[in-house]
């Protein structure tokens, strides 16, 4: 029996036993080409499933839990910014602020609402996938800590938000850790959010603002 032969018939039982844990992994109907080492990308929590797979089947599966590798990997040297940060928002022309507080479970995700209030003297138009997802930072000093891992399809869907008016955008609030020294997960505690708003119907030409930093509460 092949390393494949026995990975996939553990994806099919994690598949069915615990869907949530799966991020990405290869697909246990198509048996060509299936040559080691295989990607399996698992929820940030599944920490105890990494170490199964790694217990089982060692250099043979490539794993991620969240966005970082298991088991880890040495400290990434830090890389120069070569691409500043957008702009904050002028308040003086669009405001924003959540729709009732952001709680959430520790490694988990929520999805949440962002109030866009309009007081330019034109539609606003906000280019998405269908949500904004946000960034976890440290409420003291910006620093991205965690946030999404993972794929999201990428349709076009423009929220339009009249002169003096308030719309609801899609929230997507996710607590993968980028940070080793973290873990997996960004742990329980009270951090900030920051989301990228795209201000205008093309994604490639229009300028990109950063919300002000928003309170978030991660459970345990």
């Amino acid at each position: 029996m092949t390393v494949w032969d026995e990975l996939k018939v553990v994806l099919v039982r994690l598949s069915e036993e615990q869907p949530r844990v799966l991020l990405g992994y290869p697909m246990p109907e198509v048996d060509k080409g299936r040559v080691p080492p295989f990607r399996i990308d698992l929820a940030p929590w599944a920490v105890t499933t990494a170490e199964e797979l790694h217990r089982q089947f060692g250099d043979d599966v490539e794993l991620r839990v969240g966005a970082l590798p298991y088991p880890p990997g040495p400290e990434p040297r830090p890389q120069p910014v070569t691409t500043p940060l957008p702009d904050l928002l002028d308040s003086r022309e669009i405001t924003v602020e959540l729709d009732g507080p952001a709680v959430v479970r520790s490694g988990h995700t929520l999805r949440h609402s962002l109030l866009v209030r309009n007081l330019s003297g034109r539609e606003l138009q906000i280019a998405t996938n269908g949500q904004v997802t946000a960034a976890v930072v440290d409420p003291q000093t910006g620093e991205v800590v965690g946030g999404f891992s993972g794929w999201q399809t990428a349709p076009l869907v423009i929220f339009r938000v009249a002169a003096g008016a308030t719309e609801p955008i899609p929230l997507l609030i996710d607590t993968a850790s980028y940070t080793p020294q973290l873990g997996y997960v960004v742990p329980a505690g009270e951090w900030g959010i920051q989301a990228t708003l795209t201000l205008g119907p093309h994604p490639r030409d229009s300028p990109s603002r950063r919300t002000p930093i928003l309170p978030l509460t991660i459970t345990a």
